[in-house]
């Protein structure tokens, strides 16, 4: 969406300095384009408004500043000033949503919010153009970034919302406004921000109680959490999981090419896809995003079909070829008890040797040493051909898988990792973002 500066001012509740022709929304000079106005954010270690000046000579058209900013002399450029840049951003993306004239789909959850994410935009392609979340852009400035972006051409938003820290969800859903909302699950993540499960299940069930009459919920019937939230009055609740209106039958994993092919009933028949990725859990997830995209309109036949689509986002259980004959499962983008637990479980289903090299999972608190230990006996307990820890957390719940190789860092696991792996062998790679697996991985690439 575009704005001049009457209808920032407006959208924003700031003071119209200068106005200037219509352009989109940026916040970065790198990237920048002639025509655009500049949003000059002011955080703890950076200040946008540094760059004002050089934005306007690369063809900025005007600048969205805080009152703070001093303009210098002979600056003639469009200009709104506003109390908080941040604040201004969300209320230029609350805006643009609501000129959005089709459904909007905000979803969240613990642990699958991308791939599902990705399930429910492939579901509603029969609806037409679809714009989403790009990357991992789902927090209090992803958002509104997210809705600022979406074309003209678009016919449905799907926006995905996390968080980290108590009200995050319910700022989201208040920029979004979803008419369809859905939360993937509630699992041990944040722990240590939202304490324990419950504040988590308090956080994520934001994004339902800020629900408004008339809108969409869309409730995991799996999931213990999900169902015990109250939902507002007025809204239409449509279920997935067992007994949902929309049921995963079966899922059956292909050895050959690690697809899952997924038997989904639906409330007008059941349909079968083959997803491109291995994991029951991924077409459980499937499942909601069908139950979604029929309770927008879409045929199940034809959501269930477009699920075939899908492509593995990032590093979210690509498989990828390795010298030597070895398939890994990048799984490293993210990890909490639950995926981990999940991605293990699956590697355990496939056949030939299987390795796993687990990485510390962050964030879960005072309860941070049991989730290790569980995560890494499970490992034990699946009978896995090798089991390589990395992280300060992993080595310390060592013990619980004996013959389990444990390192401090990434880098100290390459070389033993290499020497463990035979050729025909399946390893999976599952830890935090921080925990950075992912190097492991890129050390056995250059082999």
């Amino acid at each position: 969406m575009i704005f001049d500066g009457t209808t920032i001012a407006t959208a924003t509740g700031g003071r119209l300095r200068a106005d200037a022709p219509a352009g989109r929304i940026h916040t970065d000079t790198r990237t920048l384009q002639p025509g655009d106005w500049f949003l000059a954010f002011r955080g703890e270690h950076f200040d946008g408004h540094r760059f004002v000046e050089k934005a306007i000579a690369d063809g900025a058209v005007g600048c969205i500043v805080d009152t703070a900013w001093e303009a210098p002399e002979g600056f003639d450029a469009g200009c709104v000033v506003v109390p908080d840049t941040l604040k201004a951003y969300q209320d230029l993306g609350r805006h643009a949503r609501r000129q959005f004239r089709g459904p909007v789909v905000g979803l969240s959850g613990s642990s699958g919010k991308t791939t599902t994410r990705s399930f429910i935009a492939l579901a509603l392609l029969p609806l037409g153009t679809v714009h989403q979340t790009v990357a991992n852009l789902n927090n209090h400035i992803g958002v509104p970034k997210t809705l600022l972006a979406a074309p003209s051409s678009a016919n449905v938003q799907v926006v995905e919302m996390g968080t980290s820290s108590p009200g995050e969800i319910q700022v989201l859903a208040e920029i979004a406004e979803p008419d369809l909302r859905l939360l993937v699950n509630v699992g041990p993540a944040h722990l240590e921000e939202l304490g324990g499960l419950e504040g988590v299940a308090v956080e994520k069930g934001a994004l339902f109680r800020t629900a408004r009459p008339g809108d969409i919920v869309v409730v995991n019937l799996d999931d213990p959490f999900i169902c015990a939230m109250e939902l507002p009055a007025g809204v239409r609740r449509v279920t997935w999981g067992r007994g949902g209106d929309v049921e995963l039958l079966d899922a059956v994993l292909d050895p050959d090419t690690l697809h899952t092919v997924a038997t989904f009933r639906t409330p007008t028949g059941t349909y079968t896809a083959s997803l491109p990725a291995p994991g029951r859990h991924l077409a459980h997830n499937a499942a909601g995003a069908v139950a979604a995209a029929w309770a927008l309109g879409v045929e199940p036949a034809e959501a269930v079909g477009a699920l075939e689509g899908y492509e593995p986002v990032g590093m979210r259980l690509k498989a990828q070829a390795l010298p030597g004959g070895v398939l890994a499962l990048n799984d490293a983008y993210n990890a909490n008890p639950a995926s981990m637990a999940a991605s293990l479980r699956l590697l355990a289903s496939l056949p030939g040797r299987r390795i796993v090299v687990m990485g510390d999972m962050l964030e879960l608190g005072p309860e941070e040493d049991r989730y290790h230990r569980e995560a890494v006996a499970l490992a034990h307990e699946l009978g896995l051909d090798g089991v390589v820890l990395v992280g300060p957390r992993m080595q310390a719940a060592a013990a619980a898988c004996p013959g389990a190789l444990s390192f401090a860092s990434p880098e100290d696991a390459v070389e033993p990792t290499r020497t463990l792996l035979q050729s025909g062998d399946r390893v999976l790679f599952k830890g935090s973002r921080g925990a950075h697996v992912e190097r492991v991985l890129q050390g056995l690439e250059e082999s």
